[in-house]
């Protein structure tokens, strides 16, 4: 009788409480396609570098495909030959917008921190790392960053950034 009688009192508790549960069902769904999406993106990504036979365009995929997995504006990739930077590939600033910035990074400051510790570096606010060095007048505004190194024997290649206002921080780390 009081379950009776407590359903008269409160009549809309079971509607809300399905409501959430509805709204909780598809954000989960919403995720699982986010997912999905993501894993056909990177396996469009393997299949495109795979056909490629030119090397910088091989390596232009690979940071194209970074920065569209990571949800990132830019991104960059570094060939280091003997703990230098030799090349640098960005990906996401147009060509007059690069112009102005001016030279491409010479392997110092984070970009450097990479070369010489090439272990994944995540970081939400670059000014507070103590290898930050800040960026070139016309450099787009980039708070967060995400550098992997990847190493291929014999090549020189090293590093992928891909960085910019990233929503990476929602991705849950392996």
């Amino acid at each position: 009788m009081s379950g009776t009688a407590d359903q008269g009192r409160h009549p809309a508790l079971p509607q809300l409480r399905l409501d959430q549960l509805l709204d909780e069902l598809q954000a989960r769904l919403d995720a699982a396609r986010a997912t999905r999406g993501r894993t056909h993106s990177l396996l469009e990504a393997v299949l495109s570098v795979g056909r490629e036979r030119d090397l910088k365009q091989v390596l232009r995929r690979i940071v194209e495909a970074a920065v569209l997995l990571a949800d990132a504006e830019y991104g960059a990739l570094g060939v280091v030959d003997r703990h230098r930077l030799s090349q640098f590939l960005p990906v996401g600033t147009a060509e007059d917008l690069a112009h102005r910035i001016g030279p491409l990074p010479s392997g110092h400051g984070l970009l450097g921190e990479l070369i010489r510790h090439p272990q994944p570096l995540r970081l939400t606010d670059l000014s507070e790392h103590p290898a930050s060095h800040g960026f070139p007048a016309h450099h787009p505004p980039t708070r967060s960053s995400l550098g992997v190194p990847i190493r291929v024997p014999g090549s020189g290649v090293r590093q992928s950034v891909p960085h910019g206002e990233a929503r990476w921080r929602a991705v849950r780390p392996r």
